[in-house]
């Protein structure tokens, strides 16, 4: 071998970006299971509005942040409507 000749590690622009696109679909992947850990701390609450609002005070604040901005939601009280039509609960 030539010990002159130098390799440099290189990566095409193309492999950049699907380690990206990776990446963000990780991201969101990770995002979606968190967003379901947080809908499932209602699994059991049974199927009304004052229980569901009544489980909803108990929710830890990161898990509602975390459900707003998943959802693109502002306030709590439209937080708390997605989270009942999800759970099928009449409002």
């Amino acid at each position: 071998m030539n010990a002159d000749i130098m390799i440099e590690d290189v990566e095409p622009a193309r492999c950049n970006t699907m380690r990206m696109e990776a990446e963000l679909k990780h991201d969101e992947f990770a995002q979606q299971r968190a967003a379901w850990e947080c809908l499932k701390f209602f699994e059991q609450t049974p199927a009304s509005e004052a229980d569901f609002y009544k489980r909803f005070t108990e929710m830890a604040a990161d898990d509602v942040t975390l459900l707003k901005a998943f959802y693109n939601i502002k306030t709590d009280t439209e937080l708390l409507t997605m989270i009942c039509r999800f759970w099928n609960v009449r409002i």
